[in-house]
């Protein structure tokens, strides 16, 4: 991605979604030939209507940052929606699996750009952000790595768990 200043003041943050189309009511996905999602990218620009715009839906610029820490996907999607200029629901589909972090680092880099940060500051922060996002991942899958070989060298030949079995259910009620 081009994290250029000059780019993020002027196009905003680029940040890649899923190729989307609508069939009837629904936005459907995307996919290559080859069965790979197709990806575009969008530039994420908070422009003086897509922060009214905001307002108006959250009842204010505080009750938006309250939403953005009680429900992330939610008011991401929805903020998204607004500063591109899109459908939620298409958003919402547009939006790639797993990368929540990535988006929630786009919208808060946007929007310090639209309070005035300098887009040079602006550019550093979110290629810290990137490699700090891409850190947790890498340290998530070997934790989750190291789990499963714990649990794959606990289980018997069989496949289940070694050790006693349950006791069989009682035929009675033991009176």
């Amino acid at each position: 991605m081009d994290y250029s200043p000059v780019i993020l003041k002027n196009k905003g943050v680029p940040c890649e979604f899923v190729k989307t189309q609508k069939s009837g009511d629904v936005w459907e996905r995307v996919y290559k030939e080859d069965g790979e999602i197709e990806k575009v990218t969008y530039h994420v620009k908070f422009t003086n209507n897509a922060i009214s715009d905001i307002e108006l839906h959250f009842n204010g610029l505080e009750a938006w940052q309250e939403k953005l820490e009680k429900l992330p996907i939610t008011t991401v999607r929805q903020t998204l929606a607004f500063a591109l200029r899109k459908d939620v629901l298409e958003i919402g589909e547009a939006m790639l699996d797993g990368e929540v972090v990535m988006y929630s680092n786009v919208v808060g880099t946007a929007w310090s750009i639209a309070n005035g940060v300098d887009p040079t500051i602006a550019s550093r922060m979110l290629w810290q952000s990137v490699g700090l996002a891409n850190e947790q991942r890498e340290t998530l899958n070997k934790e989750l790595s190291k789990s499963l070989e714990k649990i794959d060298s606990s289980l018997g030949l069989s496949g289940t768990d070694s050790g006693p079995k349950r006791a069989s259910r009682s035929k009675n009620s033991g009176n």
